[in-house]
């Protein structure tokens, strides 16, 4: 009998990278592996951009990473095979105040920076499609246990939840 994952998307097949370069690459940031469901940023050219319960963060990222340590945060670093200027990423982040919902969530400005579909709503749609597309070069992560790399299944209606918990 074959065991079931609980992952909707594993970086297993993908390759691990001895590091990357945040001046650079672009990269998807993800925190939180571990949690349903994960939050996500982007960055590009050493400047990290992400959409939160309460405004936009903009960042160095520097000091993101700073943060990943000190408070010893799951994260991984998706290296993206894309070429997009800080300009791109500030224009797709200009259209949103806060994630309030899943049809508004971190992933939202993302997915115009990465001009991805209208339907894909989840991180791991974002990531299967990307990997079809063949844009991951490759991931590194921080605080991250093997058996913890992948994005766990959540629903839209925990995007919902997380987020009206957040709002409270």
């Amino acid at each position: 009998m074959k065991a079931v994952s609980v992952f909707e998307y594993s970086f297993e097949p993908t390759v691990e990278l001895s590091s990357v370069s945040e001046e650079n690459d672009v990269l998807l940031w993800i925190f939180h592996v571990d949690k349903r469901p994960p939050h996500i940023g982007i960055s590009s050219r050493g400047m990290f951009f992400s959409l939160k319960s309460n405004g936009k963060d903009v960042s160095k990222c520097i000091v993101v990473n700073e943060v990943v340590d000190n408070k010893s945060i799951k994260c991984v670093k998706v290296k993206l095979r894309f070429n997009i200027s800080l300009t791109q990423i500030l224009g797709a982040f200009d259209s949103f105040t806060y994630a309030m919902s899943s049809d508004n969530s971190c992933l939202s400005p993302i997915k115009i920076v990465l001009e991805m579909p209208s339907y894909i709503m989840k991180l791991a749609d974002l990531l299967n499609e990307l990997e079809r597309r063949n844009k991951i070069e490759g991931w590194v992560s921080k605080n991250v246990k093997k058996k913890e790399l992948g994005i766990l299944k959540y629903s839209l209606t925990d995007i919902d939840a997380r987020l009206n918990q957040l709002h409270d």
